[in-house]
């Protein structure tokens, strides 16, 4: 079907070779525009008068009314004229006779690339440079011809666009990786080691829509375009190119247009550097995918590897993931080169600027540290390797220290979490900070050791309650196995609550009052509620009936109460009811302590400096998101869950949905590693060195080690 155009005057039409627009039915707006535009010609011409049919030729509309992009791939060789489309709204503006509207020349189809190249950028031209009475004129008409550097004429006065653009025939070097949907033989506008004089000559003319008549092009020329770094470039966007589609940017020379041949000269890791040379016109350069950072150093390699790190991450898994993909990537013994050298120090340095804050706002605040301690062990058992111990402050809830202890520098492993509270108080005692109340579980030789160093000292040593009930609820389970102390079973969840409910009544942390309250529970589940102690006389409750009783009374004297209270009036229990911390608690230690499960697991073994960076990592973590707010609705209420988890056997819990957790300290050790190291890679290798030579050596090197064929031959 034959499609012409409406406007008075025009008989361009596609049977001319010409493109046409249809009217914007969906635009009210638009649409009255390009009706008005219509009826300067036509006065009978209204909105009744436009179907789908209506139609108008490329010859009134302006270059700016093109969609730039489209522009830009028809100057690429990636699309057609034919699909350059209106931007929504494009208004037309121009009226033309006949004259103005030649048809495009039918191009033989076994013309040079050159030609093509040459007839392409007219095309994106406009033809009309004759003006009529109501048309806008054009201060500095173009000439209608120019001579490229090849030597030959190009036309410029092709169809559908207002005006040529003027540009440099070297174009701006782009050194980043691109993503590409290339489906013919181009190239990208890169540098040209380089330049004639011709090429110089301002006089050239090429479409480029994309370039602006302002900006500056860099006249730099260098024989290899390696580019130094810049701090603000680190976050730069990256893409994943096929390296068909990459090498077909480089089969066509951006000089002559004649295809050219590309090789790749260099490859390590995610870096690349291309060679395209040119045998028609000798057109020579050099691209790389990436800058370099100080001297020879990609900068992706680097930051590859810190990326790795910083999200704590398996090198090994998320490598082989990669080179399954098919991503060139680093290889594992980068990486831990890279770990060793770069990313520990990095790390390190961040978490000492990061604690000497935290400990400088603490040292402002009034009434000493309270804080909670606990060990943690990298594996299972009594067999670990490492001990790490962490101190949380429960007023601001900040990771204030982690101490990372290896098995071979105590006794044994047992022995971790008292090493570990010791360094942390001799860090606490350098810092000139006092340390008034001490959270922890119920270790024997913390307990002794605290009791003995610290406690002269004005601290206040607590035990944590979620410990104590913990024990305290495997000994009743334990007693109801017992076929006549079944009914302990029942009483279970209200007896730790009840342990629960002695710390928290009792704020001050009076141990007689404690353990007052805890002994009532012995009168209180035989209906007994008035008791002997001074302390506590009578049970807090008001009289139980009705609905409030869901369990029987224990018959006094019955196996069940007479086991119960052995238990409830065990020597160790009652110390340890003495020492319930009535405010604060260890869940915020708890919950650090899961979170260290992702940055290092552990069914994964990791050698002493790698194993404290990722201890680091996590108490970074931990205190960039500590103090989260609840997340909310769009109407303002907050959100909840309920879980189901194992220790409760059927139980349900609510908890509240925090916000989603923010990563800005990863970003930052990204930032630190680049311009570190374009400052100076060999201070970050001294750094390296000293932390190396102050880690403890490996357990094996600690015993005799047997030679290799010695132990094969016996094997």
């Amino acid at each position: 079907m034959v499609n012409y155009c409406v406007c008075a005057g025009c008989k361009n039409s596609t049977k001319t070779g010409h493109r046409v627009h249809g009217f914007p039915m969906k635009d009210k707006a638009t649409l009255r525009q390009w009706v008005q535009f219509v009826r300067v010609r036509r006065a009978h011409f209204s909105m009744t008068s436009v179907t789908t049919n209506s139609k108008i030729c490329s010859a009134h509309f302006r270059e700016e009314d093109y969609d730039p992009g489209d522009i830009r791939m028809v100057s690429l060789g990636l699309k057609r004229l034919s699909q350059v489309q209106l931007i929504p709204t494009a208004v037309p503006s121009m009226h033309t006779h006949l004259s103005a509207c030649p048809a495009p020349r039918p191009r033989s189809t076994n013309i040079s690339a050159a030609r093509r190249k040459r007839e392409l950028a007219t095309m994106l031209t406009d033809a009309s440079t004759q003006e009529t009475a109501d048309s806008a004129t054009i201060d500095d008409p173009l000439p209608s011809s120019s001579t490229c550097d090849t030597g030959t004429q190009c036309n410029l006065k092709p169809l559908g666009m207002s005006h040529a653009v003027q540009v440099n025939l070297k174009p701006k070097m782009v050194s980043v990786g691109t993503q590409t949907t290339l489906r013919m033989q181009t190239s990208t506008p890169l540098t040209s080691p380089e330049q004639t004089d011709e090429e110089e000559d301002p006089s050239v003319i090429i479409s480029d829509p994309s370039w602006v008549p302002e900006d500056q092009m860099s006249d730099e020329d260098e024989e290899e375009p390696f580019q130094t770094c810049h701090p603000q470039q680190n976050g730069i966007d990256k893409f994943i190119v096929c390296k068909a589609e990459l090498m077909a940017l480089f089969a066509i020379c951006p000089a002559c247009c004649e295809k050219c041949e590309s090789r790749i000269v260099q490859q390590g890791g995610t870096f690349i550097k291309i060679e395209q040379v040119c045998a028609s016109c000798g057109y020579q350069r050099f691209w790389q995918n990436q800058p370099i950072l100080h001297r020879n150093m990609p900068a992706c390699n680097l930051l590859l590897s810190g990326a790795i790190h910083f999200t704590g991450c398996l090198a090994s898994q998320t490598l082989r993931m990669m080179t399954l993909f098919g991503l060139q990537c680093i290889s594992v013994s980068t990486y831990f080169r890279h770990q060793r050298h770069y990313t520990i120090p990095i790390i390190i340095q961040a978490w000492q600027n990061d604690q000497a804050k935290n400990l400088s706002d603490l040292r402002a605040m009034d009434g000493g540290l309270v804080v909670a301690g606990d060990c943690r062990s990298d594996s299972p058992g009594h067999c670990a390797k490492y001990g790490s111990y962490s101190l949380i402050e429960e007023r601001v809830n900040k990771v204030v220290d982690v101490q990372l202890v290896q098995s071979s520098e105590v006794p044994n492993s047992s022995w971790c979490e008292l090493e570990g509270l010791k360094r942390s108080i001799s860090l606490l005692r350098r810092q000139d900070l006092h340390l008034s109340t001490l959270v922890t579980d119920r270790h024997r030789q913390v307990a002794k050791w605290v009791r003995e160093e610290l406690c002269p000292e004005g601290t206040q040593h607590y035990f944590d309650v979620w410990h104590v009930g913990k024990s305290l609820g495997k000994a009743l389970d334990t007693a109801s196995k017992d076929r006549q102390c079944d009914q302990l079973q029942l009483w279970r969840p209200a007896i730790v609550n009840h342990l629960y409910w002695t710390a928290a009544s009792t704020p001050d942390g009076n141990p007689a009052v404690m353990e007052a309250k805890w002994r009532s529970l012995v009168n209180h589940i035989q209906d007994v509620h008035d008791h002997d102690t001074p302390a506590f006389s009578s049970c807090a409750h008001p009289p139980l009936e009705g609905d409030q009783r869901d369990k029987e009374w224990l018959e006094p004297g019955s196996m069940g109460a007479i086991k119960l209270e052995s238990i409830i009036t065990k020597t160790s229990l009652l110390k340890d009811v003495r020492q319930l911390s009535p405010q604060h608690q260890t869940f915020s230690l708890e919950a650090f302590h899961s979170l260290i499960l992702h940055f290092a697991p552990k069914h994964t073994g990791f050698p002493n400096l790698e194993m404290y960076s990722r201890l680091l990592l996590a108490a970074l973590h931990y205190n960039f998101n500590a103090n989260r707010e609840t997340a909310r609705r769009s109407d303002g209420t907050e959100k909840f869950c309920v879980r189901y988890p194992r220790f409760r056997k059927g139980a349900y819990v609510v908890r509240p949905i925090k916000e989603k957790a923010s990563y800005g300290y990863a970003t930052s050790l990204i930032e630190a590693l680049r311009e570190s190291y374009t400052q100076s890679p060999k201070a970050l290798q001294e750094v390296s060195a000293n932390l190396s030579a102050c880690a403890p050596a490996p357990i094996a090197k600690s015993f005799e080690q047997i030679p290799k064929e010695e132990a094969i031959s016996l094997y």
